[in-house]
């Protein structure tokens, strides 16, 4: 019995991601898929368009076996720290024979030579990668830089033929950084888990608009959300653009919740919220949120005064160092009250807790071996969960406790977003049903 994990954000789930799921299984011969997904806040800092049932639902139609949610301290991290939360999770359940991940530069012979030297990081590194940080460059870019001077000027081992230049526009895309995370990670546990690269095809993840069958994440959610603008505010019909981008399954749960009135979210959804936050916080509060460093909570605090909407807000706070990205990390770690050594422990302790949010009848199978062979506690009840955690008080309790609760305060916070009143109400993590699906996937 052979079983595939596939670290993703499902944002929404749209045929490149059936392509994958397709290939991976065709790659590795897997009987069984666990996806680790992450919950309503996303690795860029950004919520999630719809919330983690619906995106769970969505992969369980199109093939995902059982779907686990990656903490919010985890998922809403930099590619280290969202691909040390995922990989980390996938090899506590101890049954996972290959992680199988997109990306444009799907050659194992180049990708892990170059995660294996990450995985070192020689003092020659280090240092040009301090003078990188020193000259303004914000770290992911002062790393890729660092990377490809170091190979010009002495070469990483089993890498001698690559050019600097190729190495330069490997770094260039997301998807192959996530990509030397994820192997890196994997060598740092010693895990079993065998890397399995798949090439991405159709769309650049940077798309923008809508082309073809196979759209970026990025594209569909603009075209909702420009309907959505255009419409009043109204998605009874999402359009035949979308309806060719994403599986009839993924359109069919779009359109229900989007006629049941739950809008699609965006940052804009907390504008208040978030703006009235920073307005009530001191420098010093500020200063302890993970990512501000370097006098940014002046900044930071300067345009909580003088911005109206979220979007002045950012465009007054980013620069060459502070991307948009970076400081939308920052936000999301404001509104949950994440400071910089809540997360320094949780990056030692890695997931705690197995979080189910939907099976399918095949899932269920898994469900019973991960119970069996996992390292960590497999939760599908949350409150007796709970009822455990504080049975035992220690200071390590206490501190999975302070995770959990970013959780659940998470999804009690993304709520707000919605416009019906009726869909605001708290603690959905105690009263929200594990999606369930007995019957064979539309998509096989």
């Amino acid at each position: 019995m052979k079983i595939l994990g596939i670290i993703a954000e499902y944002n929404p789930f749209h045929n490149g991601h059936f392509y994958h799921l397709s290939e991976a299984k065709k790659v590795t011969q897997a009987d069984y898929v666990v996806a680790v997904m992450s919950g309503n806040f996303l690795q860029r800092g950004e919520p999630a368009i719809i919330n983690k049932w619906i995106r769970a639902e969505m992969a369980l139609n199109s093939g995902i076996d059982l779907v686990i949610e990656l903490p919010f301290v985890f998922s809403t991290q930099d590619a280290n720290g969202f691909a040390f939360g995922a990989v980390k999770l996938l090899d506590s359940l101890q049954i996972i024979d290959y992680l199988c991940f997109g990306c444009e530069t799907a050659d194992l012979d180049i990708l892990y030579p170059i995660s294996k030297f990450l995985q070192i990081e020689k003092q020659e590194y280090k240092e040009i990668i301090k003078q990188k940080c020193k000259n303004g460059y914000e770290y992911p870019r002062a790393r890729a830089q660092a990377l490809c001077e170091y190979h010009k000027t002495f070469g990483i081992e089993n890498l001698k033929k690559l050019s600097p230049s190729r190495l330069r526009e490997i770094l260039n895309y997301p998807n192959n950084i996530l990509a030397l995370e994820y192997i890196k990670h994997l060598l740092n546990l010693n895990s079993k888990i065998v890397p399995v690269p798949i090439k991405r095809i159709g769309a650049n993840y940077h798309q923008q608009t809508l082309s073809g069958n196979i759209s970026s994440a990025t594209s569909i959610r603009n075209d909702i959300m420009n309907n959505f603008l255009s419409s009043g505010y109204n998605l009874s019909n999402l359009g035949p653009k979308i309806k060719q981008a994403i599986p009839s399954s993924t359109y069919s749960l779009l359109e229900k919740e989007f006629k049941e009135g739950r809008n699609p979210i965006t940052f804009e959804s907390y504008e208040q919220y978030i703006l009235g936050i920073l307005r009530k916080m001191s420098l010093e509060d500020i200063l302890h949120i993970n990512g501000v460093n370097e006098g940014l909570e002046n900044r930071i605090k300067k345009a909580s005064l003088k911005s109206s909407t979220v979007e002045q807000l950012i465009n007054s706070i980013k620069t060459r160092r502070y991307t948009r990205t970076k400081i939308q990390r920052i936000l999301l770690h404001t509104m949950m009250g994440l400071t910089k050594d809540e997360l320094v422990y949780f990056n030692k302790l890695g997931p705690p807790y197995i979080r189910v949010l939907g099976f399918s009848k095949k899932g269920k199978k898994v469900l019973r071996i991960i119970k069996k062979n996992s390292t960590i506690p497999l939760v599908t009840k949350l409150s007796n969960y709970l009822k455990k955690i504080n049975f035992y008080k220690n200071s390590d309790n206490e501190m999975l406790l302070k995770m959990l609760n970013l959780d659940i305060l998470s999804t009690d916070i993304y709520v707000l977003g919605y416009r019906e009143e009726k869909d605001r109400i708290a603690r959905l993590d105690f009263t929200h049903k594990i999606i369930r699906k007995t019957c064979t996937s539309e998509n096989g």
